[in-house]
C-alpha cells in the first residue's frame, strides 16, 4: 500500500499542476478561434423585459438599449412560415388554447396585452406573493434587454380568435413584473432578418421538426448570415440536425453538453479537449425566481441560486473557454443570462 501511495501521490500532483497550467493556457494546447462578432448584451426573446416578447417593438426597443445580439425561439405554422415564438401552445402568449402549427401564419392570434416576466433582478428568489390574472402561464419568461432597429412591418388585418381562459398552475406562486406594448403582432423570421441584417441572432429549436430546421437554415443563407446566427437547442439531438442543415453556422452548447464541459473541468480534463461550440448560453441562477428554485423559505432559495452559480460559473472555467476563443472575449450578462463566446 506504501509503495503504491509512492507512485500514486507524484503522479497524482503532477497531474493536477498539468491540468491548472494548462486550464491557464489553453493557447498552448488548442489554436483560438476568431470571432465574427463578439456580443455583450443579449436580449432574451427579442426584449421581453421592457416590451411584449418576440415583437417587432421589442427588437427595436432592444437596439435603442444598444444590445448587440437578439435570442430567438422559432415555430413553423401550418403554411410552412417560420415564425419568432417561444411557445408551441398559444396559451400563455395569447389565451387562445391552440398550437402555432395548426393555425396559418393570417390566422395567429395577437399577443395579451401584458406577460409576465420570469426572470428579474429586482423580482429574486423568494419574492412577496400575488394573484396572477387568469391566462397568465407558468413557462419562464426572461425580461428583454434590446433590440436592433429596422423598419416595422405593416400589422396583419386579422383579429385573434376568442380568448379561452384556462386555469394556471403558478397563480399561488408570488410573481414578478409584466410587460406592456402597443405592438402585439407575432413576426416572422424573415422579417427580422430584413429589418436587422447584420444584427448577431441566436436562434433556438426547440424540437426534432426537419422542415422547421431546414426553413431556418434556408433562410440564414439567402440573407447571408452564416457567420452571425448562432444554433442553439437544449437537446443535442436536434443540434445535431441543426449542424447537419447549416454546418456554416456557429453552435451553442446543449444542456447534456455543458454538464460534459463542467464534469470536465472539475476532474481537470477540459484542457486537454476540443470544444467545437463557439457559445454558451444560460441563465444565471442568482435572478431566477420561484419557477427553478420553489422552496418556501426565500433564504433557502437564495442559497440555492448562489451555491449553484459558483458550482456552474466558475471564473477559471468561464476564463478558460474564452481563451480558446476570441482573442479579445467579452461576456455578455443581461435578460437573467450569460452568453460567453
Amino acid at each position: 500500500m506504501s509503495s503504491l501511495l509512492y507512485y500514486a501521490l507524484p503522479a497524482l500532483s503532477s497531474y493536477v499542476m498539468l491540468s491548472i497550467f494548462f486550464l491557464r493556457r489553453p493557447r498552448l494546447l488548442h489554436t483560438p478561434w476568431v470571432s465574427a462578432f463578439c456580443p455583450r448584451l443579449g436580449a432574451h426573446r427579442g426584449g421581453s423585459g421592457e416590451r411584449l416578447e418576440n415583437t417587432m417593438e421589442a427588437m427595436e426597443n432592444a437596439v435603442a438599449q444598444r444590445a448587440d445580439l437578439l435570442e430567438l425561439d422559432c415555430q413553423l405554422t401550418r403554411d410552412g412560415v417560420v415564425v419568432v415564438s417561444h411557445d408551441k401552445s398559444l396559451s400563455r402568449q395569447s389565451g387562445v388554447n391552440r398550437d402555432v402549427g395548426s393555425l396559418d401564419f393570417e390566422e395567429l392570434p395577437l399577443y395579451k396585452e401584458e406577460l409576465e416576466v420570469y426572470f428579474s433582478p429586482g423580482e429574486r428568489v423568494g419574492c412577496q406573493r400575488r394573484a396572477e390574472p387568469a391566462g397568465v402561464g407558468s413557462q419562464p419568461q426572461p425580461p428583454a434587454l434590446f433590440s436592433p432597429l429596422g423598419p416595422t412591418p405593416s400589422p396583419r388585418a386579422c383579429s385573434p380568435p376568442p380568448q379561452q381562459s384556462f386555469s394556471d398552475p403558478s397563480s399561488h406562486n408570488p410573481s414578478g413584473h409584466f410587460a406592456h406594448g402597443s405592438d402585439r403582432h407575432m413576426v416572422r423570421l424573415e422579417d427580422v432578418f430584413r429589418s436587422f441584417p447584420r444584427m448577431p441572432i441566436s436562434v433556438e429549436v426547440k424540437e426534432q421538426n426537419e422542415e422547421l430546421i431546414r426553413k431556418i437554415a434556408g433562410l440564414v443563407r439567402h440573407y447571408e448570415r452564416d457567420e452571425i446566427t448562432i444554433w442553439a437547442s437544449e437537446k443535442s439531438s436536434v443540434m445535431k440536425k441543426c449542424k447537419a442543415a447549416n454546418p456554416e453556422m456557429p453552435t451553442a452548447f446543449t444542456i447534456s453538453r455543458g454538464f460534459w464541459v463542467l464534469l470536465l473541468y472539475y476532474l481537470g480534463l477540459l484542457p486537454f479537449i476540443s470544444i467545437p461550440e463557439r457559445f454558451l448560453i444560460s441563465f444565471l441562477p442568482t435572478i431566477i425566481n420561484r419557477t427553478y428554485f420553489p422552496f418556501s423559505c426565500s433564504g433557502l432559495n437564495q442559497l440555492a441560486a448562489v451555491v449553484s452559480k459558483c458550482l456552474c460559473y466558475p471564473a477559471p472555467h468561464q476564463a478558460h473557454h474564452e481563451e480558446k476563443s476570441d482573442p479579445t472575449p467579452g461576456a455578455a450578462r443581461g435578460a437573467g443570462g450569460i452568453l460567453v463566446p
